[in-house]
This record gives C-alpha cells, structure tokens and sequence, in this order.
C-alpha cells in the first residue's frame, strides 16, 4: 500500500465516526542526512590472571599498559584526540579454560587478577589501518591466554566503532529535521488537492526522534602489512517527526 493510500485509509478511520465535527489528519515526516564518519574509537583491556601477589600484577600489568599507551599517543595528533585509561581492582578469582569437550578445565583457583582498560579515540580515520597494524603487532605474542601458563598477562583488542563529531552530528540531526518537516509538507498538501480541507490548522506536535545507521560500502582504508579494515560508507541520521492537523469537514474524499 503506498503513502498517499495509507494516509487515505488512516484519514477515514479518524473522520468516519466524527460525522460534522472537527476532522484531524496524522501525519508522520520523515527525513535523511548521511556524511561519512570523521572519528573512531577502539578499547584495549590489559588482564592479568592468576598471580600469588597484588604487587607482581600490578607491574606485569603496567608494564604493558604503558607500552600500549605510548603506542596509542602516537596517534593522538590534535586536541580532539584521546587516549585515557581506567584501571580496575584487585580481586581473587578462579580462572578456567574452555575445551573442545564443553568441560572447562580450571587453570587457577583463587588467585589475584587486575585489569586495566585504554580508550582511544581518534579523529583521522586513515590512521586506523596504522595503528591496527602497530598493536596487532605488539599484542601477537600475548592475546590470548597460555594455558601452559599461571601468572600471565594477556590483552583483548575491541573492534573499532566508528562515529561522527558533536558538531557535526548536530548539522546531521538538523538537516534531517528539516527534511522530514519538508516531507510532512509534502504529504498533507497532496492530499490537500483531492480532499480540500477547510480552515486548516496544525493541532499538534510531537518532538521529532532520530537514529543513527553505520552504512557500509565497499570503502577500506589503505593496507598497512596486516590490516586492512573496512570503513563505513557514511553514517545515515533519519529523523522521524509527527504532526496532527485540524480541519471542519465538508464534502470532500473522506464522504
């Protein structure tokens, strides 16, 4: 059923009944404005698992904080850019290792563990195939867990999430606003020729909501030695904004 039916059809439910009262017309707008992303982020946790002393994970785990956070801040080339860090506590814990079997085997019980998380967020998208390459590099060694191993060290790399600046996100959400009051416009004058509506006027309306959606192409940024990720197209912001108009009824379509 394309609009101009379905705004027909929701017109004779909302006037039928009304018989010569005042007549209300719904509408929804709606409305797009897409730009490609201009930042992304990525989340490094540093674990380390099953150490007989605090003292011991605390400097296993800095040592490789520090190197992944200089590694980070080489990257962090404006005043946008951030590399921040979140450190966690200690606790005891009970580690375990998964098995093809579905039994996971216990690799320590009730040993101390500490973690440590840097967050990266970086507004020149081309360098993201560097810097992937710059970490995956440095975390080949230690990313998974040994289960050879007690005491150890290992990091979890996040994919990255690509997003838009507030500035520019606002500029989105207005263009799109926009749009989609166009779009009502639109709808009620079409409509406005086959119906005629007398005395005519906007009754009410509702805060216009948004969302966002990642579009992915074909786009990838350029190839560094083992990374090569893929860049969203643009990022979509639809904005979706309701209106009721009030009108007196007279002969017309809705008959």
């Amino acid at each position: 059923m394309n609009r101009q039916a379905s705004l027909f059809l929701l017109l004779t439910l909302f006037i039928k009944p009304l018989l010569a009262v005042a007549g209300t017309i719904a509408i929804t707008g709606q409305g797009e404005s897409s730009s490609p992303p201009d930042m992304y982020s990525i989340e490094l946790k540093v674990n380390s698992i099953c150490y007989e002393t605090t003292q011991q994970a605390k400097l296993d785990n800095a040592r490789i904080a520090n190197q992944l956070i200089a590694i980070s801040q080489k990257y962090a080339r404006n005043s946008k850019d951030k590399v921040t860090t979140h450190p966690g506590s200690f606790i005891r814990s009970t580690e375990y290792l998964p098995s093809e079997s579905g039994h996971s085997k216990i690799l320590c019980e009730r040993k101390w563990k500490t973690w440590n998380t840097i967050s990266l967020t970086i507004h020149d998208i081309q360098s993201l195939a560097e810097l992937q390459d710059e970490l995956v590099t440095f975390l080949a060694p230690i990313e998974m867990v040994q289960p050879e191993k007690q005491e150890q060290t290992f990091i979890h790399l996040s994919s990255p999430h690509f997003g838009l600046t507030k500035e520019n996100l606002t500029i989105l959400r207005k263009q799109a606003q926009q749009s989609a009051l166009q779009d009502a416009k639109d709808q009620f004058q079409n409509f406005d020729v086959y119906c005629h509506f007398k005395s005519a006027k906007l009754n009410s309306v509702t805060p216009p909501s948004f969302t966002s959606t990642i579009r992915y192409g074909a786009k990838m940024a350029e190839s560094s030695e083992s990374s090569t990720p893929v860049i969203p197209e643009n990022i979509t912001v639809t904005a979706i904004w309701n209106f009721i108009w009030e009108f007196e009824l007279a002969p017309g379509c809705y008959n």
